[in-house]
Order: C-alpha cells, then sequence, then structure tokens
C-alpha cells in the first residue's frame, strides 16, 4: 500500500494500485477545499477513476473521513477462449486406432463419421481480444491473453475462405488422428459382397462387415477390412494390406493378392500371394501361399497341412503336416515377390477391364442381331455398327488372349536366389513335409518337439529347438 500525507490529507493507494482511500483529519478553517483534495489526489498520482461526484459531497459536508474510497481501477477483462463446434461426432476418443504407417485399424472400428466431398467437419467459434485494464495512478493493466485454438485440419479436408470451417475434399470417413481430421477414403459396404453388390473396384480402402460370396471380387488401391469370410472369389489390394475377421473357404478358386500383407482366421484351399507378412490365427489346410516377408502361424492350433508356401524371410509355425503324412511344401526364396505380384496384379486389372469391355460389345452386337431378326433387314448406318462390333470383339478377345498369357507366366515365373533365413516348426513335423532352399531339399521324418531347418553351404541342417 502507498501512503501519501499534506496538511490534514491521507491518501492510501492499495497494492494493487485498484482503490484510492482518502481520509481527511481537519475541521472548519483548517478543512481543504475541492482544489485542494484535488491537488493532493495529483500529487499523490491519482489519475484514473476518480469518483467526482463524492469528492464534491467530501467537500460541502466539510466533516473529517477516514478512508473513503474516492477512486477505483478497471479490471482487464480477458479474452474468451475460440472454441470448435463440431458438425460430425468425431470428437470422441472412442475412434479407430491409427498406426505409425498413417492407417487405421479398422478391425475394431467402433466408431467413424462416414462423410460426402463438401460435407462440413467443424467450425471455429472465434475466441475475443479482452479489454486493457487500468490502475487508479494510470498504469495499465495488461489483458490475459486467452489459449490459441486452431482448426485440426488434415487430409482430405480443406478450410473455407474466411478460415473458419472446415470441410471434407473428398467422399469418405472423417476421424482423428492426434490432434487433426483425416478423411479416409474408404468405400463401406454394410453386409454381404453378393449379386446385391456385384464386384467392388474402388480408388481407397474398402470395409466389407460381412462375406464375399463365391464368384465375386473385391479390388481396392488401399487396404480391405472384412468382418465375415471369403468364399471361392478374388480379393486384391494393390498398395494396402487385407484384413479378414474369420477366414478363406476357397473351395480352390480363391485368389489373394496384397501390396502390403495379409492376416487372416484360416485359410483353405486358396492361393494367397502378398508383398510382405501372413498372418494366421489357426490354420492354412491345402493352400499355395506366397510371401516377401514371413508366413506366421504361432497360435491355436498353428498347422500348416497340404500345399505349397513359399516366403521369403522365413516360415515360423507350431506343426506342419498331418498324421495322414499330406504332402505338404515349404520353400525359402528370394524372388522379387513385391514387383511379380504387382505386375501380376496389373495383368489381373487390364483381363478384367478387357473382359467387362468385351461383355458390353457382345450384348450391344446380339441386340442388333436380334433387331435384324425382328425387323429382316437393318439400316445402312445400323450394319456398318454391326460390322465394327465384330471387329471390336475380335480386337478385344485377342487382347484378352495376351493379358492371360502375361497373368500366367508372371504366376508360373520363379527366381530362386539363396535366402539366409529358417524354417521354424515349434510342436510337431510330421512325415512327408519338404523344406526347399535354393536347390536344396530336405524330406522329413516325424519329430516331435520344435525343430529349426535351414541351410549352411551346401547343406540342409536340422537343429532341435531349446
Amino acid at each position: 500500500m502507498k501512503l501519501y500525507r499534506s496538511e490534514g490529507i491521507t491518501i492510501h493507494i492499495s497494492r494493487d494500485g485498484m482503490l484510492a482511500k482518502l481520509s481527511i483529519s481537519g475541521r472548519g478553517k483548517t478543512y481543504p477545499d475541492l482544489s485542494e483534495i484535488k491537488s493532493a489526489l495529483d500529487t499523490a498520482g491519482v489519475k484514473f477513476g476518480l469518483d467526482s461526484t463524492v469528492l464534491e459531497e467530501i467537500s460541502n459536508r466539510g466533516e473529517p473521513i477516514n478512508e473513503v474510497t474516492i477512486a477505483r481501477g478497471q479490471a482487464q477483462v480477458p479474452g474468451e477462449e475460440g472454441r470448435i463446434i463440431w458438425a460430425l461426432n468425431i470428437a470422441s476418443r472412442n475412434i479407430p486406432k491409427i498406426g505409425t504407417d498413417g492407417k487405421a485399424d479398422f478391425r475394431h472400428l467402433s466408431q467413424y463419421e462416414a462423410v460426402k466431398k463438401d460435407d462440413e467437419i467443424l467450425s471455429l467459434l472465434p475466441g475475443t481480444q479482452g479489454v486493457q485494464g487500468q490502475t487508479v495512478t494510470g498504469l495499465p493493466i495488461q489483458v490475459t491473453k486467452p489459449k490459441m485454438v486452431s482448426i485440426p485440419t488434415g487430409k482430405n479436408t480443406r478450410l473455407s475462405e474466411d478460415g473458419l470451417t472446415l470441410y471434407s475434399a473428398v467422399d469418405g470417413v472423417a476421424m482423428l488422428k492426434g490432434e487433426e481430421v483425416i478423411i479416409d477414403t474408404i468405400y463401406h459396404i454394410p453386409g454381404d459382397v453378393d449379386f446385391s453388390t456385384g464386384n467392388v473396384k474402388y480408388q481407397g480402402s474398402v470395409i466389407i462387415d460381412g462375406d464375399v460370396r463365391s464368384g465375386f471380387r473385391v479390388e481396392a488401391t488401399d487396404s480391405i477390412y472384412i468382418y465375415g469370410t471369403v468364399e471361392a472369389a478374388e480379393i486384391y489390394s494393390k498398395s494396402g494390406s487385407i484384413f479378414i475377421q474369420n477366414g478363406i473357404l476357397g473351395r480352390n478358386r480363391a485368389r489373394i493378392l496384397a501390396g502390403d500383407k495379409l492376416e487372416c482366421g484360416f485359410l483353405q484351399d486358396a492361393t494367397v500371394s502378398v508383398k510382405n507378412d501372413v498372418i494366421i490365427k489357426h490354420y492354412a489346410i491345402n493352400s499355395n501361399i506366397t510371401s516377401g516377408g514371413k508366413v506366421i502361424l504361432i497360435k491355436n492350433e498353428g498347422v500348416i497341412r497340404g500345399g505349397k508356401t513359399v516366403a521369403e524371410k522365413g516360415i515360423e509355425i507350431l506343426v506342419a503336416g498331418s498324421e495322414r503324412n499330406v504332402l505338404t511344401e515349404f520353400v525359402l526364396t528370394r524372388s522379387d515377390i513385391g514387383e511379380e505380384q504387382s505386375m501380376l496384379w496389373q495383368a489381373k486389372t487390364r483381363l478384367t477391364d478387357e473382359q467387362e469391355k468385351l461383355n458390353m460389345l457382345i450384348k450391344r452386337m446380339e441386340f442388333l442381331e436380334l433387331l435384324r431378326q425382328r425387323l429382316h433387314s437393318l439400316s445402312d448406318e445400323r450394319m456398318q455398327e454391326l460390322e465394327r462390333l465384330r471387329k471390336d470383339i475380335s480386337e478385344v478377345k485377342k487382347s484378352i488372349s495376351k493379358a492371360e498369357q502375361e497373368a500366367e507366366g508372371i504366376a508360373i515365373e520363379t527366381v530362386e536366389r539363396f535366402p539366409e533365413n529358417i524354417v521354424k516348426i515349434r510342436k510337431k513335423l510330421h512325415r512327408k513335409v519338404t523344406v526347399t532352399i535354393g536347390y536344396k531339399k530336405y524330406f522329413s521324418t516325424t519329430i516331435d518337439g520344435g525343430v529349426s531347418i535351414y541351410r549352411q553351404g551346401d547343406e540342409m541342417l536340422v537343429r532341435t529347438m531349446d
């Protein structure tokens, strides 16, 4: 507290400078007039917030006073924080997990919000600047600045011209990644892939809540998430992973191709080719697996029985083969699987496109032929169109044949080089299991307990696992 005294006038200024109090001890002729009081206040430095009405009352009354508040400072008014107003229900933390690779884990998806291009995601209600304060002595009191709130822009979003509203830039699914809103380009099928949906081809990720029925095809440039079972169907992911919650009942017609990895519950009578790891929760039966990474079955049954398993970085399972001595093949190779499978995917894509084109041409030609039967003749224009269709159909058939040969050639081409990796069988190795590394081959006998099979120079070695 500051104290000022002068000829019967005492002025108290509070420690924070927000109050000035006046005391006067004189009476009668010794009582200061209004100008003297104001002069004392000015000398004490009181410049702001004076109550002129109270001053005049004190002066007119002419009586002693004790610590009457004569001036008040003005407190600063803090600015209000801006706040986000959500148009979508994605602010909850009950959202898909985002991996270090930036991809969402939709196997345990519990909340996301489908959006269309230009849908509003959120708006920012701007904060206020606040009002500066002042002490009775005229010193400024700086405004406490509110915490800055920014719009959490992220992948596939766009801001309005005034920078206050966030929109989706694409069709997809909105979610939070850290403190950013991202829109993942995902096609969501709430049931099965069957005659109600037809084949699926999408530039992005695909989520399928049900099964993929026999004879259908799902193709995506990014990851594919299937919560049900894949039957005798074809599943292709160009650059993402394939997750199948149940498994694959392939009937020797299922084809799975992934640009990253495959995770599924079980594998039966199917053909699988992936660039990286194949992880199976239960078993693989009579299936052909090609992996540019590892093949791993170390939970539950953990058995591979029948078929051929080719891997670049190792095979690790619990049980190999069966008591009925079903022929089961394992191959370790350093083939450039990623490049080959990419070429295979492209060939398959061209083949599908050409087949669709052929179907359209044939339907048109059949219509014109039927029209000619009904009318007994066609106009010159129609006849010319029919002739063009026959030529186009012939050319497309040639293109399909070429694409089929190319796909077949890529599928059977192998380039074996010696891999410095191991086949690990943790529990039991049955008879009629072969392990090939380079050009060397091991023919198994029944072995209980874990073994590692590997190559050292020109020798195939079997080592008991601890």
